[in-house]
C-alpha cells in the first residue's frame, strides 16, 4: 500500500475543505424541501464529527505490518478529512435553518456495530457507510437547486470517491492473504450488510428523497450499482494479484501453488 500517496493527498484536501468558500446567498428552498434537507444533512454531519476512536486504535494493532508502513499516518489523516466534512456539513445544516443533532438512532447503531469484531469489519462498516455517502452527495449535487447545498455535495462527492479508493487499498492488502473462498464468503457478508444499511438509509432519509423527487428505492438501486462497482474493482485487483502470483510460481524452480498456500495467512 502506498501510505505516502494517502497521507499527501489527505494533507492537501484536508486543506482545501477548510478553505472553501460557499456561496453568499439565502436559502430559498421550498419549506417542505428545506425542512426535510436540514434534518437529512444534520444526521450526515453527526456521522462525520467522530474522533476516530475506534479506527485509530485498531490501526495500531496492525502498525508494524511491512505492506501498510504508514497507514497509521494516513488514517490520522483521513479522520481529519472526515472532521472537515462534519465542519462543512455544519455550515450547511446553518444555512438551511437547521439544527444539528447530538445524538441519532442510526447513527448510534451505526457506531455500535464497528466496534463489534476486528478491523477489517470496523473497515467494512465505515466503507458501507461511504458508499452511501457517495450516492446520497452525488443526487444532493444533482437534483437540490440551492446554490450551498451544490458546492459542499459536489465536493463531497469527490472526497467520498478518494475514500473508496484509500479504503479498496487497504481491504487489497488484507484480503489478498485469502483463500478465494474466503474471499467469496467475506464478499456475501458485506454485500449484505451493504444492503441493510441502504435499506435503513432509504427509510431514514425517505422525507428528504421524496422532496427531491427521488424515490426510496431509486436510492437503493443507486446504492447497489455503487457497491458493484467498488466490489468488482477490489475483485480485479485480486484476480490480477493471484494470477502475478501464479506466473511467479511457474517460474521459479522448486516452487508449487501448495506451498503458496502455505505461506498465506489469516486476517487478523
Amino acid at each position: 500500500m502506498n501510505a505516502q500517496h494517502w497521507i499527501s493527498h489527505f494533507e492537501a484536501n484536508t486543506r482545501l475543505n477548510h478553505e472553501l468558500q460557499l456561496p453568499d446567498s439565502a436559502c430559498d428552498l421550498p419549506e417542505h424541501v428545506r425542512s426535510a434537507l436540514a434534518r437529512s444533512i444534520a444526521i450526515f454531519q453527526l456521522g462525520e464529527s467522530g474522533g476516530g476512536t475506534r479506527l485509530r486504535r485498531y490501526t495500531r494493532s496492525i502498525a508494524s505490518l511491512e505492506n501498510l508502513k504508514g497507514y497509521q499516518r494516513a488514517v490520522d489523516l483521513f479522520v481529519a478529512e472526515e472532521q472537515s466534512h462534519a465542519a462543512l456539513l455544519s455550515r450547511t445544516v446553518t444555512h438551511l435553518h437547521g439544527t444539528l443533532l447530538q445524538k441519532q438512532w442510526t447513527n448510534s447503531i451505526f457506531r455500535w456495530m464497528r466496534d463489534l469484531v476486528n478491523l477489517e469489519f470496523n473497515i467494512q462498516v465505515l466503507l458501507t457507510a461511504e458508499l452511501i455517502a457517495e450516492v446520497y452527495f452525488g443526487l444532493l449535487s444533482l437534483r437540490c437547486s440551492d446554490p450551498v447545498v451544490q458546492t459542499v455535495a459536489k465536493k463531497l462527492l469527490r472526497d467520498e470517491m478518494g475514500h473508496l479508493s484509500f479504503q479498496r487499498d487497504f481491504l487489497f492488502e488484507r484480503l489478498k492473504t485469502l483463500t478465494p473462498a474466503v474471499q467469496r464468503l467475506w464478499r456475501w457478508q458485506f454485500q449484505a450488510i451493504h444492503l441493510v444499511t441502504a435499506c435503513v438509509v432509504s427509510w431514514d432519509h425517505r422525507a428528504c428523497l421524496l422532496s427531491l423527487n427521488i424515490t426510496p428505492s431509486d436510492f437503493r438501486a443507486r446504492a447497489v450499482r455503487c457497491w458493484q462497482s467498488f466490489q468488482s474493482r477490489l475483485e480485479r485487483r485480486l484476480r490480477e494479484e493471484e494470477s502475478q502470483a501464479r506466473h511467479e510460481a511457474d517460474s521459479t524452480p522448486g516452487y508449487s501453488r501448495s506451498s503458496r498456500a502455505t505461506m498465506q495467512s489469516p486476517v487478523s
